[in-house]
């Protein structure tokens, strides 16, 4: 249990920065390898456990919709996906279906171009944040409050949603931070931007965990270490979710973007 208490941090930061605009994969190969002293050969696959933790967290978190989704499985049909209020849960699958694939081919084909790359992740999330910064001080002036919903889903928000979540395979850009400021910026209120994202990771960071996990390897870490440090990030993750879904029903729309912006820029400020 020599590597426990670095997988019990690694756990808790895992648990934190994957719901935050920042990328935490990469923040944790950087903990990992600097300042933890784990072979790089072994960061690869460790994050893909401490993934997992998160992984279950949301699943758990949001159990009842995902139930009420595999309830609806039975008798779905593509034709449900007409926008009719409804039929909340079968335009909530569909949305999710096809947000994943796009997300799929979208994270594919950037993934196979991400080394010619360089820092065009940092500059595409800079982007996005000042984006959200600009969609929140509009908002502020105009007086206005976001007012979509779950229920308010629309084709052209899962083409967008699974683009976006596609460009998180760029390095640097955090899969929750773009999806969660598209969300915003398409006028989502926050609490909805907030549990539409977090269901978006459940299909999708399952799709990427089996790739990812086919060509990683660990060499060193026990199975017992890997197990607490997945524990401490399905804890610490569960935890931040019912935080962050708590803060967005009382944070007003514009300074929810605002912030999200904000924290989007700060791993750019490093670049300027």
């Amino acid at each position: 249990m020599e590597e426990g208490w670095k997988l019990i941090v690694l756990g808790i930061l895992q648990g934190v920065l994957e719901w935050l605009p920042v990328s935490s994969q990469g923040h944790l190969v950087l903990v990992m390898t600097y300042l933890l002293g784990i072979d790089s050969a072994d960061a690869l696959g460790l994050s893909v456990y401490l993934h997992s933790g998160t992984l279950f967290a949301a699943a758990i978190y949001f159990r009842r919709d995902l139930l009420a989704l595999f309830r609806t499985l039975r008798s779905y049909r593509l034709r449900r996906y007409r926008l009719r209020r409804s039929e909340q849960e079968s335009r909530l699958t569909s949305f999710l279906l096809f947000t994943t694939v796009l997300t799929g081919i979208i994270g594919y084909l950037i993934y196979r171009l991400a080394e010619a790359t360089g820092l065009l992740g940092e500059f595409f999330m800079a982007s996005t944040g000042i984006a959200l910064v600009s969609t929140g001080l509009i908002q502020k002036l105009a007086k206005e409050s976001a007012e979509r919903s779950v229920n308010d889903l629309k084709l052209t928000d899962t083409l967008i949603l699974g683009v976006a979540q596609g460009l998180s395979a760029f390095p640097g850009i955090s899969r929750s931070g773009i999806t969660i400021s598209a969300l915003l910026i398409r006028g989502f209120k926050g609490e909805a931007a907030l549990k539409l994202s977090f269901l978006m990771s459940i299909p999708a960071v399952i799709v990427a965990e089996i790739g990812l996990a086919s060509a990683a390897s660990l060499s060193k870490i026990g199975m017992m270490d890997l197990l607490l440090g997945s524990a401490f990030s399905f804890l610490t993750g569960a935890l931040s979710i019912h935080i962050f879904m708590k803060a967005a029903r009382k944070i007003r729309f514009w300074s929810l973007c605002v912030l999200i912006g904000i924290l989007a820029l700060l791993p750019s400020l490093g670049y300027l």
